[in-house]
């Protein structure tokens, strides 16, 4: 039977274990089981001296990998079926998302994490000659996290923004996301993403911080899920999306896959979180927020909850970006409003009956719709402001278009919904 040490941050908290015909048990170690710092891997698995297995230990550790075209070709890069997930995580789970992290058993998280340092122009090198498949570098770098998968890298960057990429199990402190160059269908993602972000940053939601870097093209997400501590080390937090806070495996991320509605992800946040009535405002400003933007992908994997000790709250919102200003991307929301997810048949009534879903009245979500549309209005100049400066010194028009052509796709719709 083969076996992965489980870590939480840099304590050794159980064991993943493949039996035949890859099934996947897991265990609390008996030190972490009795440790005052003691936290489960999700509410399906709590903190009992037993073997668990079956969807809670599936799901849990399924949702820690890439998703879609990512998993495809990271699966081929290392030549590990996209179904293996034990496999996946031997080779790739030294920096997963979260506190927790795995190794092969015999191996241990070494008390200095390992960097390899790396300038922009070898990361846009390998962005352009890699075609998204991860880097592959002998030594400790072989069993390296997710660093470079397909359209995302990720890497740490130290106070004077010097960048490393994480090796084994050293913990990330950003994302960098390029454009998505292998789409030509999906132009300029990463300046789209940087607008929404920002916006949402500007109109005042709870997102990560992000910033566009024209020398990349990409856009730089700062980890949520990793603080530096007293003595300045990087350290890992937990947290827990909704498909692993619910046992949903990530192909069913989307309502339209048999996924979780939107009632059943506010239950899950509220029924779990610390401040449930902030937590339920901000749920609703980010479900608003994203038809008014036009991010039809905002699913149940992007949404997590923090949880520290005993406290749980809502995590930063991320990965928002307009996504109907691609034909060739759906159009439909994630999520269904009241019983509809056609972005232009979304109706006062279908608002209406989306209060009643989650138990407010219908008047709240007016107010906040009507705030946010001017929130954005206000927002908008400075946030285009802002990237029309950092992208100047390109010589690429189409972003420029691009920054002038996302912000009439959302202003089209708010008028008629709140109508």
């Amino acid at each position: 039977m083969k076996k992965l040490n489980v870590f939480f941050d840099g304590s050794l908290a159980g064991h993943l274990l493949e039996g035949q015909c890859g099934v996947l048990c897991f265990t609390y170690t008996q030190d972490w089981l009795k440790s005052q710092f003691a936290t489960p891997l999700s509410p399906d698995i709590p903190l009992i001296d037993q073997e668990f297995h079956g969807d809670s230990v599936i799901s849990f550790f399924e949702n820690l990998l890439p998703e879609g075209d990512v998993l495809k070709f990271i699966s081929k890069a290392a030549q590990i079926s996209s179904s293996n997930v034990f496999g996946l995580l031997e080779r790739f789970g030294g920096d997963t998302a979260g506190a927790f992290s795995l190794l092969p058993e015999g191996m241990f998280l070494s008390d200095e994490p390992h960097y390899l340092p790396v300038t922009k122009q070898e990361i846009n090198e390998w962005f352009d000659k890699s075609r998204g498949i991860p880097l592959n570098i002998s030594g400790e770098q072989a069993r390296m996290s997710l660093s470079g998968a397909q359209d995302k890298m990720t890497v740490f960057i130290d106070s004077k923004g010097a960048m490393s990429l994480p090796l084994g199990a050293a913990p990330s402190s950003h994302i960098i996301k390029p454009s998505i160059n292998h789409r030509h269908d999906l132009a300029h993602t990463a300046i789209n993403e940087a607008m929404i972000m920002l916006l949402a940053k500007e109109v005042g939601l709870d997102v990560a911080e992000v910033r566009y870097e024209p020398e990349l093209n990409a856009v730089v997400v700062t980890r949520y899920d990793r603080i530096k501590d007293e003595n300045n080390q990087l350290r890992r937090l937990h947290q827990n999306d909704i498909c692993q806070l619910l046992s949903i495996p990530s192909g069913k991320k989307y309502e339209a896959e048999g996924g979780p509605s939107l009632q059943l992800c506010f239950k899950a946040v509220l029924e779990r979180s610390a401040r449930p009535a902030v937590d339920k405002k901000r749920l609703i400003e980010w479900v608003v927020f994203n038809v008014l933007v036009g991010n039809m992908d905002g699913h149940a994997k992007n949404l997590s909850l923090m949880i520290t000790g005993d406290r749980t709250r809502l995590a930063p919102f991320y990965d928002m970006l307009c996504t109907v200003v691609y034909p060739s991307l759906s159009q439909k929301f994630a999520f269904k409003i009241g019983g509809e997810n056609r972005l232009k048949w979304i109706m006062l009534r279908h608002w209406e009956r989306f209060a009643l879903e989650i138990d407010i009245k219908p008047q709240l979500i007016k107010n906040v719709m009507a705030d946010i549309v001017r929130r954005i209005e206000l927002a908008l100049p400075i946030v285009t402001e802002k990237l029309r400066l950092s992208v100047a010194t390109t010589s690429d028009s189409r972003i420029s278009l691009l920054i002038d052509k996302v912000p009439p796709v959302w202003m089209e719709n708010p008028s008629k919904s709140i109508r």
